[in-house]
């Protein structure tokens, strides 16, 4: 089948070999869109940094094999081809795969499971949920993105009344910014440097966009927050220096989740953090029903996921599209699709 293939460190279009036959429980689908996302990039240009950090977890899920082929894309829309009660239908997933040994793998981030950069994929029939006919497959694909903010807030169970700071507004912090909303948080600052990605913030619900290289995003939510408000910092930017920022910057009792991966080794001054008793969760994990649930909001039309997609490429063409989302002002997710209409 044809593929984008790393190769070497580099993308090729090229002929690889078709995904393995299903297993128990799983079927053969072909793609029809799958975006970039920003762990693709940093799998890429922090290889190494980005395998020893699942080899010293003790993640098994995201190990692969540098010196072999890789067919990445994990944020998949599929059609099922394999008989049986999913053939034909659209599907998206939570990009597992169980291996013969029983080992779950992550669809792109695998030597055996081909990702949606390649014409096919072996899927997990358990992590696919069908899509409503009347959503394209192009917007569908953005359900994965959006689920991990989503998923997120609902795994913080903020409270309505209470404020938020959003670091980051890709399609993570997007997801974040509506699921605040949504539940009633206010104010939702977000902070992001891109005026594109401020401008859907804003669409998003933000109730107050700041470039954090004119204005402390902190002293913008100070001065917005309700009397004795607590606050909640959702950090879906993954810069490296960014955690030791907001221990300096946030206020005593905050709570921070540590979305954004960064893959390199960073450098914070813990103390900092204990003394204003700031509590640090680091999120790999969110309830799995909210795959589903952010699916629906797309197919409502709570959350404009259309909105986000800057670009389509081809299989010939992920290479210069990775390059592109180095610079977030011109790109916020660009997808790779069979018949691309452009970036």
């Amino acid at each position: 089948m044809r593929a984008a293939v790393l190769r070497a460190g580099r993308f090729v279009e090229a002929e690889v070999p078709e995904p393995p036959a299903p297993g128990p429980g799983q079927v053969v689908a072909e793609t029809l869109a799958t975006g970039i996302c920003g762990s693709d990039l940093s799998a890429v240009r922090h290889t190494e940094d980005f395998l020893a950090a699942w080899r010293d977890s003790g993640t098994q899920a995201f190990l692969f094999d540098p010196e072999q082929d890789l067919v990445m894309g994990h944020e998949l829309c599929a059609r099922v081809l394999s008989p049986g009660e999913w053939q034909g239908k659209v599907v998206v997933g939570l990009p597992w795969a169980l291996d013969p040994s029983g080992t779950l793998r992550t669809i792109g981030y695998s030597t055996r499971f081909p990702g949606g950069f390649g014409e096919r994929m072996t899927l997990q029939e358990a992590a696919l949920v069908p899509v409503p006919d009347h959503v394209p497959p192009r917007v569908a694909a953005l359900t994965e993105p959006l689920a991990v903010g989503f998923g997120n807030v609902a795994r913080a169970a903020q409270a309505p009344g209470t404020g938020a700071l959003v670091i980051g507004a890709g399609p993570i912090g997007l997801g974040a910014t509506a699921a605040l909303v949504e539940r009633g948080v206010a104010p939702v600052v977000v902070s992001e440097p891109s005026p594109r990605r401020r401008a859907l913030a804003a669409r998003f619900g933000a109730h107050t966009v700041v470039d954090p290289a004119l204005r402390d995003p902190f002293d913008v939510w100070r001065a917005a927050r309700g009397s004795g408000q607590s606050l909640t910092v959702y950090e879906c930017s993954g810069r490296p220096g960014m955690l030791n920022t907001v221990l300096h910057r946030a206020p005593r009792s905050t709570h921070v989740l540590l979305i954004g991966a960064c893959m390199t080794e960073d450098v914070f001054r813990p103390a900092v953090g204990i003394c204003k008793d700031i509590t640090v969760t680091m999120c790999m994990e969110y309830p799995p029903q909210e795959f589903a649930r952010t699916l629906e909001r797309i197919a409502d039309g709570r959350v404009d996921a259309a909105a986000l997609i800057t670009g389509e490429v081809g299989f010939g063409e992920v290479g210069a599209a990775m390059e592109t989302l180095t610079h977030p002002d011109d790109h916020v997710k660009v997808l790779v699709v069979d018949s691309p209409s452009g970036v």
